[in-house]
């Protein structure tokens, strides 16, 4: 009777382990990190298995313009081609870090796709920072067409992969225009005593060289800062206007200057890149293609638009003189020399760089 219930205790203890490890096989092959509801044995796991979940980030407010003609359009296309395979998470307006801060939220995988400013990174990566230089971008249209590729195939080796990113897409805003509210400014003397406000590197030169006081202010905080009496006035394009209030406290632009330009770059951590499937990643390169391609016309049309919005309002747009406009940029050619000659003697290709940029131009 000892010797059977030994044997009935060893069967029913072997028959609880066999039902253990069953479970936990099943846990097993069945786990993914998108849930998802139980579509019943291998096929739903494979499913579940193929929806790549991308993180986005940047600093830019819902109704920015460059959200919403350039990374809210992208998001959109990729969710369109990669429609169960792609999901996007978009944390907009600076919810997992500053602009300036955002290569290092995608180097540290906070997100896994985030925007660069270029200007913001004139040390890190710099050769990028030559959008910012002034005369060089024309419109949008071909600033971006040079831009893009530029960023995208010429300084990925050389600057973005030493971070650990891959750009994806960049795009080049029209030229920067002087816009203030005190009195326009139409001569270089216009300039003295003037704070202007810039994004940093490239156009604090500017500024000083023309006779202002340049002060560098991240985009998000133009408005406080203008209304502060901080600065007097801004360079910037008129695209980025609406998303930083700048026709609440703006009297006064010019529209044929050429003094600078803004690059504007969305970059993927590279072990996330390699970490997709290549169908995923084909999706990312194309939408990433598209959107390079679209946004230029979208700041044309938003722009023809809002200049007649704020003439409406009482905001005078005035030309600066060919011949006073001469006398600007033969002065700010100097800073171009300048940048080539500083890049050399760091060892980067300043000189390459830049006529590449002229030729992609074309």
């Amino acid at each position: 009777m000892k010797k059977l219930a030994n044997r009935s205790l060893l069967a029913l203890l072997t028959g609880i382990m066999l039902f253990s490890l069953a479970a936990c096989g099943s846990a097993e092959t069945g786990g993914s990190e998108q849930s998802g509801g139980n579509t019943g044995g291998a096929a739903g796991d494979a499913r579940k298995d193929q929806v790549t979940v991308i993180k986005v980030a940047d600093s830019f407010p819902n109704t920015n313009p460059i959200s919403k003609f350039g990374t809210q359009v992208w998001i959109k296309r990729l969710e369109e081609l990669g429609k169960g395979k792609i999901e996007v998470e978009y944390y907009p307006a600076e919810q997992l870090g500053k602009a300036a801060s955002l290569l290092d939220v995608v180097k540290n995988r906070v997100a896994d796709v985030v925007y660069l400013g270029s200007l913001y990174y004139t040390d890190k990566l710099p050769l990028s920072s030559i959008v910012g230089n002034p005369g060089l971008v024309k419109d949008a249209a071909s600033g971006t067409k040079a831009y893009h590729k530029l960023v995208t195939e010429d300084l990925y080796e050389i600057e973005y992969k030493p971070h650990g990113v891959k750009p994806l897409w960049a795009v080049a805003l029209n030229p920067y225009q002087i816009v203030t509210s005190d009195r326009p400014v139409k001569t270089m003397n216009d300039f003295k005593g003037l704070k202007i406000r810039t994004g940093g590197g490239m156009q604090d030169q500017i500024v000083k060289e023309l006779g202002g006081t340049p002060v560098s202010v991240p985009a998000p905080e133009i408005y406080t800062s203008w209304e502060r009496g901080t600065i007097d006035g801004s360079l910037l394009s008129l695209f980025s206007w609406p998303g930083y209030q700048v026709d609440k406290i703006a009297k006064y632009s010019s529209i044929n200057a050429t003094l600078s330009s803004f690059g504007v770059i969305y970059a993927v951590n590279e072990s996330v890149w390699e970490s997709w499937p290549e169908d995923v990643r084909q999706i990312v390169l194309q939408a990433s293609k598209e959107v390079a391609e679209a946004f230029p016309e979208s700041v044309m049309k938003h722009e023809e638009e809002l200049m007649n919005q704020y003439k409406a309002q009482g905001i005078e747009f005035y030309e600066i003189s060919n011949e006073e406009l001469a006398k600007w940029n033969e002065k700010l050619d100097r800073l171009n020399q300048e940048w080539v000659k500083s890049m050399e003697q760091k060892g980067l290709p300043g000189n390459d760089i830049m006529n590449k940029f002229i030729e992609y131009s074309k």
